[in-house]
C-alpha cells in the first residue's frame, strides 16, 4: 500500500472498532492489531486515538456535504417542483448515511457524550447542517413554495434532527436491510409538506 492507501486502511479499521466497541473501549493497540501494522506506522499519520476519531468525523461531514452539493448541480431548479427538490435532498442524505452504517453509528450515536473537544467538533458541523437546511427553506420562500411566516430556526432543527434520528433507527438500531428509501422519503414528505409548504391552489 502507498501512504494514502495505508492511511485509509487505518481509518477503516478504526471506524469498524469504534462502531462495534465505542470510542473509550477501543484502544490504539486494537486499531494497530486489526490493521496488521506496526505501532510506529499509525503515528506517521495520526498523533493519537483522538486524532483518528476527529479525522473520521471531519471526513464524514465533508463527504456528506460534497455528495449533496454534487447531486444538486444536476438539478434544474426551474424545471422541478419544490416537492421534488426536497425529495432529492432527503433521499440522497439517507442514501449517504446508509452507505456507511459504521460511520453513521459513530457520528449519530457516539458523537453524544464525548469530551468537550469532540462536542465542539460535533456542534460545529451541526451548525453547518442547520445552515444548509435553512438555506433550502429560504430558497423555498423565494420561490414561493415555503410559508413566509415559518419559524426558520425551529424548522431547520426539527428537519435535521428528525432525519438523523430516523437514519440512526433504521441503519444502526434496526439494521434493516434492503430499505425502500424512495418510499421512506415519500412518507417523510407526506408528514412535513403540510407544515412548511404553501398550500397548492386547486
Amino acid at each position: 500500500m502507498n501512504a494514502e492507501e495505508r492511511k485509509k486502511h487505518i481509518l477503516t479499521c478504526a471506524k469498524k472498532l469504534f462502531s462495534q466497541h465505542g470510542f473509550y473501549k477501543t484502544q490504539i493497540s486494537d486499531i494497530i492489531s486489526d490493521a496488521g501494522i506496526a505501532r510506529g506506522t499509525v503515528y506517521q499519520y495520526f498523533s493519537n486515538k483522538d486524532d483518528i476519531f476527529v479525522t473520521l468525523v471531519e471526513d464524514f461531514y465533508h463527504d456528506w456535504e460534497k455528495s449533496i452539493t454534487l447531486k444538486l448541480e444536476n438539478l434544474n431548479l426551474d424545471q422541478i417542483s419544490p416537492k421534488q427538490y426536497i425529495f432529492h435532498r432527503i433521499k440522497n442524505t439517507l442514501v449517504f448515511l446508509e452507505t456507511d452504517r459504521d460511520l453513521c453509528n459513530i457520528v449519530l450515536r457516539m458523537g453524544i457524550g464525548l469530551h468537550r473537544d469532540f462536542d465542539t467538533l460535533i456542534e460545529k458541523f451541526e451548525k453547518k447542517i442547520i445552515k444548509l437546511v435553512s438555506g433550502d427553506l429560504e430558497l423555498g420562500i423565494r420561490y414561493g413554495s415555503v410559508r413566509k411566516n415559518i419559524n426558520m430556526e425551529l424548522t431547520a432543527n426539527l428537519l435535521a434532527g428528525a432525519l438523523f434520528r430516523l437514519s440512526y433507527f433504521y441503519f444502526v438500531q434496526k439494521k434493516a436491510p434492503h430499505l425502500d428509501l424512495d418510499e421512506i422519503t415519500k412518507e417523510i414528505l407526506d408528514i412535513i409538506i403540510p407544515g412548511i409548504f404553501v398550500p397548492q391552489k386547486k
